[in-house]
């Protein structure tokens, strides 16, 4: 993540004691963890500073009751049981958005009303297959598409993210796209940090690799060295479905690679 966003990053370390009841906390407060069971919830609206707000383990009724009572700038939720996601529309001033293990919603909500929102996480949606409400929201600077520890997050395409224009960041992380192509990106010139899995086609890296140049990503090589060797392996070619090789043993499949990748990225220069 580049350092000069991590305004735009909730810190677990740095989260709030969890509240159980609102009756017992400063009305003055900025920032709140609660959960779906916190007792006198309806208090909220009497919390005209909060700015920070954190939610866990929610269901439809408690999600949508707290996010009608709140206008935060940020929001993290983490274990959601929530398959309709319009109330946060509602959400005006927000910012910085997380979402994180949802078991439930199948499509995003209109994001075409949250204008200042620039920073956006959706980890672990595993019914999410379709991103289309994206495209409404060109003011996205940072934005994350990442499957869970045990899931892969599964979509369709990744043509929506062609509008973002603003985005600077971009993390994908564990994600299958049906179409297998990355060709959207290419047209996210402005994009200075690409994080992304190694679960496309080699052609789709080479590809990004002639179309961003000024773009910062690992995967636009080759192959890469692994950070801690997996036994006597201590590179990984990149591309799906493509092995981990020894650096010093396998040279000339390494150098294979090497001329491949090359011949696709002189077939998108020419």
């Amino acid at each position: 993540m580049l350092k000069e966003h991590s305004q735009y990053i909730f810190h677990l370390d740095e989260r709030p004691e969890v509240v159980r009841d609102l009756a017992d906390v400063d009305e003055d407060s900025t920032e709140l963890l609660i959960t779906g069971k916190t007792k006198n919830i309806d208090k909220l609206k009497s919390f005209s500073n909060l700015t920070k707000l954190w939610i866990y383990k929610v269901h439809q009724k408690e999600f949508d009751t707290i996010l009608s009572l709140v206008n935060p700038k940020m929001l993290f939720v983490h274990e959601m049981r929530v398959e309709d996601l319009s109330i946060i529309s509602s959400l005006k001033d927000i910012e910085v958005l997380a979402l994180e293990w949802n078991t439930k919603a199948q499509s995003l909500w209109d994001l075409s009303k949250n204008t200042y929102l620039k920073s956006l996480s959706i980890t672990d949606f595993s019914k999410l297959n379709d991103i289309t409400p994206l495209q409404k929201n060109t003011g996205l600077e940072l934005l994350q598409l990442s499957g869970g520890v045990w899931n892969a997050l599964n979509l369709h395409t990744l043509q929506p993210l062609r509008y973002l224009k603003n985005l600077t960041y971009l993390c994908l992380s564990n994600i299958k796209v049906k179409d297998e192509s990355l060709e959207p990106i290419s047209e996210l010139e402005g994009l200075k940090e690409l994080e992304i899995s190694n679960q496309f086609p080699t052609e789709e890296y080479a590809r990004l690799s002639v179309t961003l140049p000024n773009t910062k990503c690992d995967r636009f090589a080759p192959y890469i060295f692994l950070a801690s060797p997996i036994v006597d392996k201590d590179v990984m070619v990149i591309g799906k479905r493509k092995p981990k090789l020894n650096s010093k043993v396998d040279g000339k499949k390494l150098k294979k690679y090497e001329e491949q990748f090359k011949a696709y990225q002189e077939k998108y220069i020419n």
